[in-house]
Order: structure tokens, then C-alpha cells, then sequence
């Protein structure tokens, strides 16, 4: 008989001269060696210099994120506080509620920055549900005012209209900061929650 002729392929040169090599097929070979250099490179453990120089590039990355992001709504803060609306729900009776609302949002961008973004969910959740008992509250004083006008006299027809705009004021004002809050959280969320894959 014959001996057939054997043809070998340059990937099994390659693994017929390597003797690690020669018990795994090419591509687990090219991706144990990958996996080596990359992770197994060396036996001792970094330094802790090495390791913040290793973390520090996407903790870099994020923190521009933010930055830019929060940027972008101070630009439009800005041009509502220019146009004389920023400080509107911040008179009168609603004061309270909306500087709860504006300091439960900031509690919020501080969980941002801390990439802790369980607790923005729960801060973005419940923000809206303040802000719907300032509803609640803003409708209470407007109808309560309002049962009291059974009067003809214009003078108090004319405070009761005041009282019943002052409580709608609470009550869309703290809606608006509810849902104003909930939706920025909710970007922030959206935009830097999954920065890291």
C-alpha cells in the first residue's frame, strides 16, 4: 500500500510547534493567549497607583458626562430665571412643597454622581408622587376657598377668586416641579445610568 499524502495547513504547523498550543484547536489557542497577557500578565498584584490609573479613565469619561449634562440644564435655568419664570413657584403658599421638591431633585443629582442608580430610580419615582400631593393640597385650598363664596359682596368675591387662584398656583406649580424633576432624573438615568455597559 501507498502512504497517502499528508498536506498540512499553516494553522497546524503552528500548533504542531507550539506544545501548549498542540492540545487546543487555533482559535482557543490565539484566545488563552490573549487571556493571558491581558489578565495573567504578571503574578504580583498592582499597586494602588497602578489601580486608580486603571479605573481612572472611565471614572474620567462619566464625570465629563455629568458634568456636560447638568451643564445643559443650568443653561436652561438660567434662561427661565432671565425670563423672570424660574422663581414663580417659589411665592406664595407653594414655597414649602417646591423647595421639598428642588432638595429631593438635588439629593437625586448627588446619587448621579455617585452612580447610585437604584436609589435615582426610587428618588425619580417618588418625586412625581410629591409633587401630585401638592396637587392634592394646591385643589383642597382652592375648592375650601371657594365654599365660602356664597357672598354678593365684591370684596370678598374678589378674595375668594384670589384664594382659589392661589391654591391652583400649589397645585400646578408643585405638579410642574414633580414632573420637571422626575423627567431630568429620568435622563440622567437613561444617559449615564448605562455608561458602562
Amino acid at each position: 500500500m501507498a502512504n497517502p499524502t499528508v498536506h498540512k495547513f499553516p494553522q497546524d504547523r503552528a500548533a504542531a510547534e507550539s506544545p501548549s498550543a498542540a492540545k487546543q484547536p487555533a482559535g482557543l489557542a490565539a484566545m488563552m493567549s490573549k487571556l493571558t497577557a491581558e489578565f495573567g500578565g504578571t503574578t504580583e498584584a498592582p499597586s494602588v497607583a497602578e489601580r486608580m490609573a486603571m479605573g481612572a479613565g472611565p471614572q474620567i469619561a462619566f464625570l465629563s458626562r455629568a458634568v456636560v449634562l447638568q451643564a445643559i440644564a443650568a443653561a436652561f435655568l438660567l434662561g427661565l430665571w432671565i425670563a423672570g419664570l424660574a422663581s414663580k413657584p417659589f411665592e406664595g403658599e407653594n414655597a414649602p412643597l417646591c423647595w421639598l421638591i428642588l432638595g429631593i431633585g438635588a439629593i437625586g443629582l448627588v446619587c448621579v454622581f455617585l452612580q447610585r442608580w437604584q436609589d435615582v430610580q426610587w428618588i425619580a419615582t417618588h418625586v412625581v408622587r410629591i409633587g401630585l400631593l401638592g396637587t392634592v393640597v394646591g385643589l383642597i385650598i382652592a375648592f375650601s376657598a371657594a365654599r365660602h363664596g356664597g357672598s354678593t359682596d365684591a370684596t370678598e368675591i374678589k378674595n375668594m377668586i384670589a384664594s382659589v387662584v392661589d391654591g391652583m398656583y400649589v397645585s400646578l406649580y408643585a405638579t410642574l416641579l414633580g414632573i420637571a424633576t422626575n423627567l431630568w432624573l429620568k435622563i440622567n438615568l437613561r444617559l449615564l445610568g448605562n455608561f458602562h455597559g
